[in-house]
């Protein structure tokens, strides 16, 4: 490893690197904002590639690691006021409170002259750009590069993704090298790098790099193996794109921020008095006790008498040992909830309450800032949070690696989770997000993807008709079935989510027993789904050494309870089948969408959102017309189903203006 600290040396490195197929290049940040590309400051860079690793630091501000200091406790203040002599006990030994002292830092390059440097090796679409979490290197070097290196690249961390879903919640660097190398990094140093010495980051820095690189060749190989090239190539594409939408950011309506926050605690207020009274007192919204009691307790004793749906942990274990069950046993938590709206007011207006909460603490409060109140295990704390907004704008996080389905999660905020467009609330934080001067929005929304997934796999006669009609599809669903347009859309989904009876009976408001015979009756009149849904769990069981599913282009979700003798696992495990090739085959056909409209939109347009099937571009006014047809183009123009692929594009000042045209 070399630490490059003169221009020589640096003049060295870019003529190397440019001289190869592919790098590591991986940065440490400092700075109040480290953790945001935006605004972090970069103090080094390392490089690695066959053979060779280079670290460049640009104002690391410590030099050799020279002693700590520590504080003194009581007693020592005490000694050194009556002038006695200091004693090693009279100084705290908490290493918290020690302070590291160090020598004066070497002579540094600076990021002007590093970047400038650099920027020709990063801008050149000939070499491979390689890294753990790359999209955090890419969007940090962006404002010193004057945009994002240059593709093809190579992310490490999806590539663990892409090859096993089920390492999803250990997808580290350290724990990718352990479970591929059987190494394990020996870190000594933590995100906050100016509390060490020199040497000991450039050692960091430089083991991040050269192993990121032997991870590469392990996951390149494997790669190519697992016969996975397609897709991940997919996910190398849409990588650009989400890194170019999250720099861009999404608009914020500060003053319709404001009102939406008095809007809300004031229907916060109202929720509270009417649960009151619907409870006949007042009680802690957020003790899970006092709700228990309150919804379980029979009318007699002073309760609403609901008889509940699903246990706790601690409950379902003492009812496993034979013993008495008491309303403590039973489950408040949003899921047991659901299952239990409608069936009592007071139900439903906690569950609102929990609705509105949930708006103002996704939304409202990171977006605006303020005072945060957090409850956990019926405790409340009330922690100031900072806006997330940077600039009037939003800068998601969109996630590669959220979903086993391959679909986008998000982070500040979580986007996949924005309320529907149609409700009062849904609309108004959709509202948030808007158009600056001089722009529009182009909304586009594909139709019914995942049905007419379902119809184009499964080639059912009725389903497949109904498109090529141009019919709506639930509609002719429900009048095969004998019900309305509402009961033949939640049969449908009922059957692409396996979900059971129950919600069938709560959502169309019919008999448990009626609902099973529903879920029989769609059997028998698509027999076609039917089957196609037992040839993916039968393929996927037979598949080696763990079972597994394939979508459309490619993507695995292993599945070993498949094979499972415990009927409840290997159940679950046959609904994720099918659903992950419904769902991640609309994923994919989402993120072939994007890249092509990110290559097919007009300069000055960008795309700036995706939510589920939906994509959010901003354009200049007098280009508004023709960003909406390539964007149609990208998303219609795919052809990957036997039925035609429906975008619904609008053109509109707001997000939430979407619907309504």
């Amino acid at each position: 490893m070399r630490v490059i600290k003169t221009q020589a040396q640096l003049d060295e490195v870019v003529k190397a690197y440019s001289k190869v197929d592919a790098f590591v290049y991986d940065v440490e940040t400092m700075g109040d904002y480290r953790g945001d590309p935006r605004r972090n400051q970069v103090v080094w860079i390392a490089l690695a590639t066959e053979d060779r690793t280079d670290v460049i630091p640009m104002g690391h501000p410590n030099g050799e690691y020279i002693r700590t200091d520590y504080p003194l406790l009581i007693a020592g203040q005490r000694r050194l006021a009556k002038g006695q002599e200091l004693r090693p006990d009279d100084y705290s030994k908490d290493e918290k409170k020690g302070v590291k002292v160090f020598g004066e830092a070497p002579e540094q390059l600076t990021p002007g002259e590093v970047f400038k440097a650099l920027k020709p090796l990063l801008k050149d679409p000939k070499v491979k750009k390689v890294g753990h979490n790359l999209k955090f290197d890419l969007q940090s070097v962006a404002k010193y590069i004057g945009g994002l290196p240059e593709p093809t690249y190579f992310c490490t961390l999806n590539a663990a993704f892409i090859l096993d879903n089920q390492q999803r919640h250990s997808l580290g660097l350290d724990d990718c090298l352990k479970r591929e190398l059987g190494y394990e990094m020996v870190k000594g140093v933590g995100k906050e790098i100016e509390k060490y010495s020199f040497d000991e980051v450039a050692t960091y820095a430089g083991l991040d790099a050269e192993w990121t690189w032997k991870l590469y060749k392990v996951y390149e190989q494997k790669i190519k193996d697992e016969k996975v090239q397609g897709v991940f190539n997919l996910e190398m594409d849409v990588l650009q794109v989400i890194s170019e939408m999250e720099l861009r950011g999404a608009d914020i309506d500060l003053a319709q921020l404001a009102q939406l926050k008095i809007d809300i605690e004031h229907q916060l207020e109202e929720t509270k008095a009417n649960i009151f009274k619907l409870a006949g007192r007042p009680f802690n919204l957020n003790s899970v006790p006092e709700k228990q009691a309150i919804l379980f307790t029979p009318k007699k004793e002073g309760g609403r008498g609901i008889k509940p749906k699903k246990m706790t942990p601690a409950g379902q274990k003492r009812h496993q040992e034979g013993k008495p069950t008491t309303v403590k046993d039973y489950s408040v938590a949003q899921d047991a909830m659901e299952y239990l709206r409608g069936r009592d007011e007071l139900v439903d207006e906690l569950l609102n309450y929990q609705d509105l909460n949930k708006l103002m603490t996704t939304y409202v409060m990171p977006y605006q800032g303020g005072s945060v109140t957090r409850t956990l295990l019926g405790k409340s704390k009330t922690v100031a949070r900072e806006s997330i907004l940077y600039k009037g704008k939003v800068h998601t996080d969109f996630i590669q690696y959220g979903t086993e389905t391959g679909r986008f999660s998000s982070r500040n905020p979580n986007l996949q989770n924005v309320p529907n467009p149609r409700t009062k609330n849904g609309k108004a934080v959709r509202n948030l997000f808007v158009a600056p001067p001089g722009h529009k929005l182009v909304v586009a929304d594909y139709s019914q993807i995942e049905p007419r997934v379902i119809a184009s796999f499964s080639k059912d006669r009725i389903m497949c008709q109904a498109y090529v009609d141009k019919e709506d599809l639930y509609t002719a669903i429900g009048d095969t079935m004998g019900i309305d347009r509402a009961g033949g859309k939640e049969l449908l989904l009922s059957v692409a989510y396996g979900v059971g009876p129950e919600k069938i009976s709560a959502s169309i408001g019919c008999t448990l027993e009626r609902a099973r015979e529903l879920l029989d009756e769609f059997a028998a009149k698509f027999p076609s789904v039917t089957r196609y849904k037992r040839k993916i769990i039968q393929e996927a069981k037979v598949r080696t050494p763990v079972p597994y599913v394939v979508t459309m282009l490619g993507r695995k979700r292993y599945l070993p309870n498949l094979r499972s003798r415990e009927m409840g696992l290997k159940a679950k495990a046959e609904r994720q089948a099918f659903n992950t090739v419904i769902q991640g085959s609309s994923a994919d056909l989402i993120k072939v969408a994007m890249v092509r409209a990110r290559n097919l939109i007009p300069d000055g347009a960008s795309l700036i959102l995706t939510v589920h099937d939906e994509l959010v571009t901003v354009t200049p006014d007098n280009l508004a017309e023709e960003t909406a047809e390539a964007i149609r183009e990208a998303m219609e123009g795919i052809n990957a189903l036997s039925i035609p692929m429906i975008a619904d594009v609008k053109i509109v000042s707001r997000w939430g203006e979407a619907k309504d045209v």
